[in-house]
Formats: C-alpha cells, structure tokens, sequence
C-alpha cells in the first residue's frame, strides 16, 4: 500500500512538473505591461502550484527546515521598474540605494499566495509613485505565503510581522525617518501582518494602516493579540468588499471601515481588471479602488452607517427614498484623512471606479462567485491581455 502510494505521488508530481514547466514556456502570455513596470496576473496556475509545493515538502524533509526569507523591494521615481533589495541592518545597501529619508515610506504587504511582482503589488507601486515622491517599499513574505495549509501560513504571521516591525526601527533609527510617515498598506493576511507589527511598535504608532479587505478566513476567531485592530496605529483604515467569502465578516477593524457596495458582489466583476481569478475578483477589488484613491482622493464618495449591521441589512441612507447622496467623507486617498465610523460608498462597473462627489443607493448585487457558479470554467479564469 505504502508503495502504491509512493507511486502515485511520484507520477503527480511529474505530471505537475510538466504542467509548470509547459505554463513557463507560455510566461509572455502571463506579461502584462503595467504603467511603469511589468508585472505577473494571479493565475489559477499559480494557485495550482501550492499543491506541487506541497507534494515535494511531504517527500523531501529537509524542505521543511529551510530558513524562510522576508525581503524588502524599494522602488522610487528614480527606480520605477527595478527593484533594490534592502534588508534590516545592511546599512551600505540602504546607503546606495534610491532610499530618501525626506520622503515618506509607504510599505505594500501582499496576501495569502502573493508575491511582489504580481500586478496588484505593482499597481500600488505605480500609483504611489505617479502621486509624488516616496519611498515605496514591496514586502515580500512570499516564502511564508507560498502555502496551501493556511493554519501555517496564519501561524507564521508573528514571525513576519517582527521581521517587518525590526526593519522599520531599521529606517528610524539609521535614516531618521520619524514612524508617522510609515503608512502600512496590507492586502488579506498582510492587514493582520501589519497590524501586528504595530502592536510590536508601541509605545510609538506607525501613521496609518490600509486595510485592504481584511481576511477572515480564520483571523476573526482569533484574539485581538493576533490580528489587525484599530489600535495598530494613529489612523486604520480598512476596505472592506468580499464580507461574503474572504473578508472580514464579523465588524469593524479600523477607525473608519468602508463597505463599498455593501461589502459583497463588487459590479466590475467578473472581471474588468483581468487581473486575478473572477472567484477572488470581489477580494482583490479592495484593492484597486485604493490604487484609485491614490491618483484621486475625492473619487470614492461615502456616507455614514450607524452601525456594522445597518451595513448587513443595507439600511444606511440620506433620507427617505433618495437614490443619490452627497459625499460626506472620501474612502482612501494620499495623505490619510482620518475618518471615524461605518462608511457605505457605491462604485462604477467600469474604470474609473469611483462616483466622485456623490454615493448611489443600489441594492445588493449577488457575491460574484455566486454569480459565476453555474459556469465552472468562467469561476477558475484569468483573462490575459494579448
């Protein structure tokens, strides 16, 4: 039975290799030419690669004790499409780097699977940098990330937000950069990384977290001590659009929490950004409605709910049977405005996203893998540009 076993695992992993090395030669469909740099779409077949991953961990031992690694990919206007790797007490590195203490730092942490070439990571990046000069730092967890058993990846998220935490008293303490200009940008788990490196900061506070759909999964269930709160810096702000699936469902994590389209089916998908998987479309929304308010601070006009379930029931409004409310705050934007409450904010199907200085009262649209689930294929597909 035991080599049966062996056997069939064997001829998996061949054919999986296969399968790697024939997506590999096809890599120049996987290009996407982003506005400053290239940058690689979340595929199914990167997902499909945690399960290879996975394999050659159970038949090789010693992968299991390799050291995990967490780099840091400096990117500034002066260094748009290449990165400079710094890393926590390499002083000559960050010397000859692009790095500039008179600008602010604004550290992008991916999620679950991710990496700091996808074209979410690269889409805050350029962002960031048409906006202006900064220091604009890619986390790469991707060694820790890069896991199909998510208890472990969960697990992990202390080590890497004290590996986080050490290289930001790095840049304080050689390049003198005071903690307020530090934003932290988490997509996913990398919210809950981010707000555990603020916990490891304090007494001092980093100056604002974006929460970009906050994950879930698990880290609802657990203890404040172990996930994203409001208290993880002097201004949290989260985003939250998949309440459904892989977001945040239970409350509020920040100081100002925004649900755009009630948290739940996002109306650009599935999928205009052509980016991610359409069953993640609703996760990754979050995501690009920030890179948005980067460029445009005013885009993304908002009202405010009374509670968490004045959003589960879709009861905020402006008055009686008005279909269209004037702004009273604006989700995201460059610097942080800080806000306070639940915040309700409509979004276009198309780009650009936001509605400006208005917010539309819609009803609910359906999660977005509920509206594909009919069609297999569609659920599991990335639209590559040609």
């Amino acid at each position: 039975m035991r080599l049966c076993t062996l056997v069939f695992v064997t001829v998996l992993v061949e054919l999986l290799d296969i399968f790697a090395q024939e997506q590999f030669m096809q890599k120049e469909k996987f290009i996407y030419k982003n506005q400053l740099g290239f940058c690689e779409p979340l595929t199914i077949e990167m997902v499909a690669s945690l399960v290879t991953k996975e394999i050659h961990r159970l038949l090789e031992p010693r992968l299991r004790l390799q050291a995990k690694k967490l780099s840091f990919d400096l990117y500034t206007r002066r260094n748009p499409y290449e990165r400079q790797i710094l890393n926590t007490g390499d002083e000559k590195a960050l010397i000859s780097s692009h790095f500039n203490s008179s600008w602010p730092v604004r550290l992008s942490i991916h999620g679950w699977n991710g990496r700091t070439t996808t074209c979410s990571n690269a889409a805050i990046k350029d962002a960031y940098l048409e906006r202006g000069d900064f220091n604009m730092i890619l986390v790469d967890w991707s060694d820790y990330a890069h896991d199909i058993n998510y208890i472990r990846v969960v697990v992990g998220i202390f080590e890497i937000s004290t590996k986080l935490n050490e290289f930001t008293r790095f840049l304080h303490e050689v390049a003198d950069v005071p903690y307020e200009e530090m934003y932290l940008i988490g997509h996913s788990a990398g919210c809950h990384i981010a707000g555990i490196a603020g916990k490891l900061l304090k007494p001092d506070r980093y100056g604002a977290i974006y929460a970009l759909d906050t994950s879930g999964v698990i880290h609802m269930r657990l203890n404040e001590k172990w996930r994203l709160t409001a208290n993880d810096a002097i201004y949290v702000e989260s985003i939250q659009t998949d309440i459904a699936l892989l977001g945040f469902t239970s409350s509020s994590v920040g100081h100002a929490s925004f649900y755009p389209n009630w948290g739940l089916g996002q109306p650009h998908c599935p999928n205009v950004n052509k980016m991610e998987p359409y069953f993640a479309c609703d996760h990754f929304g979050a995501l690009y409605f920030f890179v948005e308010s980067i460029r445009n601070s005013t885009a993304f006009g908002s009202i405010k709910c009374k509670n968490f379930d004045s959003i589960l029931m879709q009861k905020c409004n402006c008055g009686k049977a008005r279909k269209e409310c004037p702004a009273q705050v604006y989700m995201g934007g460059e610097p942080a405005v800080h806000k306070r409450g639940i915040f309700y904010v409509s979004t276009r199907g198309e780009k650009p996203f936001g509605n400006g200085n208005v917010c539309l009262m819609k009803r609910p649209l359906r999660p977005t893998v509920l509206r594909v689930f009919n069609e297999e294929s569609e659920l599991f597909r990335v639209q590559v540009p040609r």
